[in-house]
């Protein structure tokens, strides 16, 4: 609308962005495709030690304690497009490595190639440092650290497990099942059908408690040993241990009809009915790894959200959930 401030037009402010730049808390990195330094800022030189002019234009792999972590994090965003508050071990100039949280995502270019990776960077070793009073302490902190750990696991909102923990736990399972036994591995990612409009219309807390009945229908759906977790926003997703593809299938669309039956009360009177599509998968026979089989129902999740919403696809062709059997 005319009239407004354009955001854009005032990151372009050469004196505006410099200041948005060096007031920020975190040390701010950016590289170029070939993973030079180009932007090095924030409170980045506080925290590794670095000027500006040893960092600029060298290998962003310096700031790392090791090629082991750089290489491990360029893996991540390579196969995500981005990390938060990750984990890792930086270099500092002079001194003993430190914990830092690295927070990334990927640059590309509008024909998708690679051109880069933004970043912010804090110093956590003071709070590892906590964290490892708190374990060294007596029975009833180290139940608080266990109890601190488990929420860093979880989602607050709907008490599941999320994306990155889930993905682990099914790995884990995967482990323990023996990789020789081949046994298969179900994977279905739920999406909730419009629900920007449920925000727009009841507003986030009401959302809220949508998202909150989801999650509890999948839990209610689930067997012993099913792995649910947040998979990010309004979408979730199921490992489920021994299930084929059509035992993967079938449970997304008991899921699918229990929430197109369900509701959620507002107030004393509205009641809000929501729907969910569904991409199934499963391991081996959509593919021989754990990201292969969460690619695919990643990629048959958009099939039914493109063929209608409400609607569950296990194969790469659409078909209504409320046909499914």
């Amino acid at each position: 609308m005319h009239g407004e401030p354009d955001f854009i037009e005032l990151l372009s402010d050469p004196e505006l962005l410099q200041l948005l730049l060096f007031a920020c808390p975190d040390g701010v990195i950016a590289t170029d495709r070939e993973n030079r330094v180009m932007l090095y800022t924030g409170a980045s030189e506080a925290i590794f030690g670095f000027a500006p002019t040893e960092v600029l234009r060298h290998d962003v792999s310096m700031l790392f304690a090791s090629e082991q972590e750089f290489a491990g994090v360029y893996y991540r965003l390579d196969w995500e497009g981005r990390v938060v508050n990750l984990e890792v071990m930086a270099a500092r100039k002079d001194s003993e490595p430190f914990l830092a949280a690295l927070s990334a995502a990927t640059l590309r270019d509008r024909y998708g190639a690679y051109s880069g990776t933004v970043a912010y960077v804090r110093d956590h070793s003071a709070l590892r440092s906590i964290e490892d009073t708190l374990r060294a302490g007596n029975e009833q902190l180290n139940a608080l650290v266990q109890e601190l750990a488990h929420v860093a696991r979880h989602d607050q909102l709907t008490g599941l497990l999320h994306r990155g923990s889930a993905i682990e736990a099914a790995e884990d399972a995967m482990l323990s099942a023996g990789l020789s036994a081949r046994q298969p591995m179900g994977v279905v990612i739920f999406d909730l059908d419009h629900f920007k409009s449920v925000n727009d219309s009841y507003g986030h807390l009401v959302g809220d408690q949508v998202l909150a009945a989801l999650a509890q229908v999948l839990l209610g759906a689930a067997r012993a040993g099913d792995i649910i977790g947040r998979f990010g926003g309004e979408e979730f997703i199921a490992f489920l241990p021994g299930a084929d593809l059509e035992a993967a299938d079938l449970f997304a669309e008991r899921v699918r009809a229990a929430i197109a039956a369900a509701h959620v009360t507002v107030g004393d009177a509205a009641r809000i009915e929501v729907t969910v599509s569904a991409g199934a998968a499963s391991i081996p026979s959509c593919g021989d790894s754990l990201h292969d089989a969460i690619r695919v129902a990643d990629d048959r999740l958009f099939i039914a959200k493109r063929g209608g919403r409400d609607r569950v696809v296990g194969s790469d062709t659409a078909r209504t959930g409320r046909s499914a059997a």
